[in-house]
């Protein structure tokens, strides 16, 4: 099944350069869905110069710049970050269309014979995602307990995702080995470039199916380059689908009603600016939070409704003048998955009076 996500998470292109220093760097291969691989010597370049970015490694070049990111963050390899919760200031949100729905601990660690991670005892949702060094990911892993962790590179990002902050702040690994990550030099002008173009692809619609999977789930070279592109680290659709709605101006007043949309943890929907950030405190709305059902069971949710139930401000903190919405579903359900009719609630925003 297509699902096509206009819009996801984006780091900052800018910001990624500035934790790079020069090491083994990827070749630049030209061919069409030709699929490159960071874990292999031949993808090494021999010179010093700063490689030179295209479609076909761009997946490689963004998940290595994002890697050193996680490292300087975290102080070092194999260990995690507990993110803090997303500021509600657009100038302090370091990418775009980051959530509120749950807490996060993310790190960069070695891969080699596994990573065996112990998350605690836990009633409330947690799960962990693996992303390698290809931009390849698996299935979520769900609940406590000891987990191995394993991916097809050296390095991969693992980042946990919980409704319990205690429990994403006493995390176990256990590692085989601690080699230092050495980010590799890219050219900036031409990641940049290549960075631009797919965003643009992305914004447009794409195949969440193929651009967050992997090879073996059918994932394919361009759309896995379209997905780092507009929305790295995008979790498979067995596991999250996302639906994004078109933009609207934040001069009216919007409703949007929907059955329960019946997922298997839990939904939400977030409201971003024009340039993709939150702008208030009251940025989303979950099934989490216990929203108010109308008499058939539905849900109304309103956004620049003031005062009405089930409203999220549009306009105080919003400088751009539009607005967008995005519905996460954790956990889809059959009816999402199939975008059954009714089901893809972003369809049926209407401005009322």
């Amino acid at each position: 099944m297509r699902h096509l996500v206009p819009f996801a998470i984006l780091i900052p292109l800018s910001t990624l350069f500035v934790a790079c220093s020069k090491g083994d760097v990827s070749n630049t291969p030209n061919q069409q869905e030709q699929v490159v691989d960071a874990s292999k010597e031949s993808d090494v370049n021999d010179d010093s110069s700063p490689i030179i970015v295209t479609e076909d490694n761009f997946p490689q070049a963004y998940t290595n710049l994002r890697f050193a990111s996680i490292v300087k963050q975290t102080g070092g390899i194999n260990k995690f970050v507990e993110m803090p919760t997303a500021p509600s200031d657009p100038a302090k949100q370091f990418v775009v269309r980051m959530n509120k729905d749950t807490h996060y601990s993310t790190g960069l660690f070695d891969m080699k014979d596994g990573v065996y991670l112990t998350i605690p005892e836990t009633k409330k949702y947690i799960s962990i995602q693996v992303v390698d060094e290809n931009h390849e990911t698996q299935p979520m892993i769900y609940g406590p307990g000891r987990h191995k962790l394993t991916a097809k590179t050296k390095y991969a990002f693992i980042a946990v995702r919980t409704l319990d902050d205690q429990a994403r702040r006493n995390l176990k690994a256990d590692t085989n080995s601690s080699d230092p990550f050495i980010a590799k030099e890219w050219d900036k002008e031409s990641f940049d470039k290549v960075a631009a173009s797919g965003n643009s692809i992305f914004s447009s619609g794409y195949d969440q199916s193929k651009a967050f999977s992997n090879t073996e789930s059918g994932q394919t070279p361009y759309w896995n380059y379209v997905g780092a592109a507009g929305g790295w680290g995008g979790a498979m659709v067995v596991d999250n689908i996302y639906q994004p709605s078109q933009y609207m101006s934040s001069d009216g007043c919007y409703e949007m009603t929907f059955v329960d949309p019946q997922a298997r943890d839990f939904w939400s929907a977030t409201v971003y600016n024009g340039d993709g950030y939150m702008f208030n405190d009251v940025a989303h709305i979950s099934s989490e939070l216990n929203p108010e059902k109308n008499s058939d069971g539905t849900y109304t949710l309103r956004y620049g409704c003031d005062g009405q139930p089930n409203n999220i401000p549009i306009r105080e903190g919003n400088k751009t003048g539009k607005f967008n919405v995005l519905m996460r579903h954790y956990g889809p359900s059959k009816m999402v998955s199939n975008d059954e009719e009714g089901y893809n609630p972003t369809k049926n925003i209407k401005e009322v009076k």
